[in-house]
């Protein structure tokens, strides 16, 4: 029992908000065409990107060939979300439902009883059209709403006004987030050669409606002085970091990142490491969900959808990170701070052998 709580415990670190939202989020996204959920979503998935490609490193392997070395750690990272992330405006193609039809119609005075009511709605439905899309994305205030402009045209020989839907239903589901968190597991251990390895893994585990969920990552970090027979004044390390994170068909997330870090010790049972890394990372989740929308089936109005996947690239490319370590005996405290294009602040409680 203890176990499973404290899985559960780990989980919901790891998944704020991916796995919390992931259900509002594929019901939020059922109602928007492909342009629009990119822009909708993308900020919230490049912070989370960011996120996973922080917290890997503490501090460089020691100019050491051989020692033994294990360090398990609770890593907590949050990418803090400026204010231009938090609405978006973007033209794009879209399909109508047929309430949204029928509101469109009634705001040209055109009512059910207009002899070419049904032609004029089924024009509509019949096809996309380029609209105005504009509101709040993932991480905006709940009580804003995406709004979606028809600019107006003719169809089946009537002209019609332009028009503004407000979708309600389609708003910012993190409500004005400051910093989105995000928590895993990690353990290294080394040290051969001035190399350590990384894991980070939780067991595959059933979000029921949503699927499993799985997650998992795997770094190394090398210190070349390991090989030269005089010590360098710091400890230089080169690593490379990957992970992977999937929850049921509707979320899978990838990041990696390489880069070049230096770090120096000064004491031994209790001391102090201050670090930096200079670093190149990708990110890239991929969004599957059902578009649902109104369409003309053999004159008639039907509901349809399509299968939607959407591949978001994380917008982070490089970044500067400065931390320190302090080192309690076999405990372990450290936080550092990533500069890139989203900051992330990142903190880690280990217990080092």
């Amino acid at each position: 029992m203890f176990k499973n709580k404290l899985l559960y415990l780990i989980l919901i670190l790891s998944l704020v908000p991916m796995a919390v939202k992931a259900q509002s989020l594929e019901e939020t996204v059922a109602q928007l065409s492909n342009i629009a959920a990119k822009k909708y979503v993308e900020p919230a998935m490049t912070a989370f990107g960011s996120n996973l490609n922080s917290g890997w490193v503490n501090g460089v392997p020691q100019q050491k060939t051989l020692g033994f070395d294990l360090n398990i750690k609770i890593v907590g990272m949050g990418t803090f979300l400026n204010d231009k992330a938090k609405t978006f405006a973007t033209d794009g193609s879209f399909r109508f439902t047929s309430s949204q039809a029928d509101a469109i119609l009634a705001n040209s005075g055109i009512t059910s009883s207009n002899p070419n009511y049904n032609n004029v709605k089924q024009g509509l439905l019949s096809k996309e059209w380029n609209v105005n899309f504009s509101g709040p994305t993932i991480i905006g205030k709940d009580n804003e709403y995406l709004k979606i402009t028809f600019p107006g045209g003719t169809v089946s020989g009537v002209t019609l006004n332009p028009y503004t839907e407000t979708i309600t239903a389609i708003k910012g589901l993190l409500n004005d987030l400051p910093i989105l968190p995000t928590g895993v597991p990690q353990v290294t251990l080394g040290t051969v050669m001035g190399t350590q390895v990384m894991v980070r893994y939780l067991p595959s585990i059933d979000l029921n409606e949503l699927g499993k969920f799985t997650f998992a990552g795997f770094g190394i970090i090398h210190n070349p002085a390991a090989w030269f027979p005089n010590p360098f004044p710091v400890d230089l390390g080169i690593g490379f970091f990957t992970q992977k994170l999937k929850i049921g068909t509707i979320i899978e997330s990838t990041a990696t990142q390489y880069g070049i870090f230096v770090s120096k010790t000064i004491g031994a049972i209790v001391s102090l490491t201050p670090y930096a890394g200079f670093t190149m990372e990708t990110s890239k989740t991929t969004l599957n969900y059902n578009y649902n929308y109104s369409t003309v089936v053999n004159g008639a109005v039907v509901n349809a959808s399509d299968k939607i996947s959407l591949d978001l690239e994380g917008e982070n490319s490089s970044a500067f990170m400065i931390g320190a370590t302090i080192k309690l005996a076999v405990l372990n405290l450290n936080v550092d701070y990533k500069m890139a294009k989203y900051n992330t602040l990142s903190a880690g409680v280990s217990f080092g052998f």
